[in-house]
């Protein structure tokens, strides 16, 4: 196991964090005044909030005002997504003020290749893929309605970026699966998913190992994911290959319409 690293500085933790924006695809949003205002409907809140990142110049509250009522104009929950290095310092603070809950605390974990460990041979026998196909053969794994499936085939093929899926089959079955994308040194890791009733079996874990294979392939030379901080099983598969928290984030809402 290796040690956990340092935390990051901003400048680095931000660098992630628009590495995993870049990572998602087709992220509609608005800049305000160094915020970002992603307005993507769908599942993935992070794509659906306020990630204030850069510095700010215009008056908090009239800002925060102009966020509700901008998501209340386009049919969304009006949510914050708060870092450490959010911008203005104090803009947690005031949100907690003025009655904006918290929740859903959210690890960001990282590893550097040059300290892991030579990957054992995977358990299960796991497919890497191109990301159109990956969508088609993890549809039912990952609930995908058919209605959906030729949008998320549309924005995979249309990504710009480097990118492969994974996928491990029992009898001929998805049973797990997940995705790398890489930008410049770094591969995030996304959608990593096993069907219930495999799990506790190394499917996760071949998975994981041959994302992380993948990546190293292609050049990468760190990676990245986010976990919910709730989630001790996966947290506990990940600290097996030496991924250890570099920072966290939260959700702020003003009701429970998130």
């Amino acid at each position: 196991m290796t040690a956990a690293p340092a935390s990051p500085a901003p400048d680095d933790a931000r660098r992630i964090e628009e590495f995993s924006l870049n990572a998602s695809g087709a992220f509609q949003s608005l800049v305000y005044d160094g915020w970002l205002l992603g307005y993507r409907p769908g599942p993935t809140k992070r794509l659906r909030c306020v990630n204030p990142f850069y510095a700010s110049s215009l008056p908090v509250a009239a800002k925060i005002a102009y966020c509700v009522q901008f998501y209340r104009n386009v049919g969304l929950p009006p949510l914050f997504r708060l870092l450490p290095f959010s911008q203005p310092p104090g803009l947690d603070r005031e949100l907690d003020r003025a009655g904006w809950t918290r929740f859903e605390p959210t690890l960001v974990q990282t590893v550097e290749f040059a300290l892991l460990q030579t990957l054992a041979v995977p358990a299960h026998t796991v497919e890497i893929v191109a990301v159109p196909e990956w969508v088609d053969a993890t549809a039912a794994l990952l609930d995908v309605s058919d209605d959906n499936r030729p949008r998320l085939r549309e924005r995979a093929q249309s990504y710009p970026l480097p990118q492969a899926g994974a996928l491990a089959r029992r009898e001929g079955e998805v049973v797990a699966g997940g995705l790398v994308k890489l930008e410049s040194d770094a591969a995030g890791l996304f959608a990593l998913t096993t069907a219930p009733a495999m799990r506790g079996q190394g499917y996760g874990r071949a998975v994981v190992a041959a994302l992380l294979a993948e990546a190293r392939r292609q050049g990468a030379r760190r990676a990245y994911l986010q976990v919910t901080a709730s989630n001790t099983a996966a947290t506990t598969l990940y600290a097996h290959f030496g991924f250890a928290t570099a920072y966290d984030y939260w959700y702020r809402g003003l009701t429970d319409l998130r």
